[in-house]
């Protein structure tokens, strides 16, 4: 899966949870900073991500995800793992 492609499904997950525009989400913003996700939203995106890409999140993983690239990363990072 392409990295464009991430972005694209991630974009889409921020839109539907945290109500941002897809257009909005690239990879140099920042979750809270620029696109104002509140943490309850977070975690939604977080398990909304999980289930698209089955993989794993653990909290301290999703402490560090801080832009929307480590995200990308993350999910990235999951799947070759698989």
């Amino acid at each position: 899966m392409s990295e464009q492609s991430i972005l694209t499904s991630v974009a889409g997950i921020v839109e539907e949870i945290g109500g941002v525009p897809a257009a909005d989400v690239t990879p140099e913003k920042h979750l809270v900073d620029d696109l104002g996700i509140d943490s309850l939203a977070l975690i939604e995106i977080a398990v909304a991500v999980g289930e698209e890409f089955r993989i794993e999140l653990s909290d301290d993983e999703l402490k560090e995800l801080r832009t929307v690239q480590d995200v990308v990363l993350h999910i990235e990072k999951g799947l070759a793992a698989r």
